[in-house]
């Protein structure tokens, strides 16, 4: 059984896409985000620090948005939404999952918070950053990995929509995230819901 700790509108709302993109048996368990309560984690959260997402899956904890996008993804490998050890995607995959967690989203925050107009080095990783994921939308597109749809742009997409007014004009972000509305995602929003009891949901098609 999959359990997501979730609170509603937050970044774990990009692993509810990922688990209906799956076509997962999952419960959803929506849980108080610290940032909303002082800083007080809500008890029912395995998370360490209280924040979301957090999967059980059978009593094995998975946290961070990273790690659990490649869990799932390995969890079912037939569902295509990420690629298996031995496939000649395999490298690509890794490679933009982690380029988005460890990369994009922490510039893309500081850009948020104007610490990139303190700090000259940064700002120019950003735009290079920037640079760089157009120009593969551009040549290799529509998706991060050519045709193939994978957890790297539910999580690309996910950060871009959020803070699309900081990236400036760019028309291959705006033709990337009109990719974005799919059925597994209007699901996903159709459950996001602050005041939802907590409940099981097979991911329908």
């Amino acid at each position: 059984m999959l359990t997501l700790y979730h609170a509603p509108g937050s970044v774990s709302s990009r692993i509810a896409w990922l688990l209906e993109e799956l076509g997962a048996m999952y419960e959803l368990v929506n849980v108080a985000d610290p940032y909303s309560t002082g800083g007080r984690a809500d008890a029912r959260n395995p998370h360490p620090h209280g924040f979301t997402p957090a999967l059980d899956h059978d009593g094995r904890i998975v946290t961070e948005t990273g790690a659990i996008a490649l869990y799932l993804t390995d969890l079912f490998p037939n569902a295509q939404v990420g690629v298996p050890a031995g496939d000649a995607l395999r490298g690509r995959y890794l490679t933009w999952l982690f380029y988005q967690v460890g990369l994009t989203e922490p510039l893309v925050y500081m850009k948020g918070t104007q610490a990139l107009s303190r700090d000259a080095a940064m700002a120019r990783l950003d735009a290079a950053m920037m640079q760089h994921i157009e120009a593969t939308l551009a040549e290799s597109g529509p998706y991060l990995l050519g045709e193939r749809f994978t957890a790297a742009d539910i999580l690309m997409m996910s950060l871009f929509e959020q803070a699309r007014p900081l990236l400036g004009a760019s028309p291959s972000i705006d033709a990337y995230l009109a990719l974005a509305d799919r059925p597994a995602r209007r699901r996903a929003l159709q459950r996001d819901k602050p005041h939802a009891p907590s409940a099981v949901h097979a991911a329908g098609p």
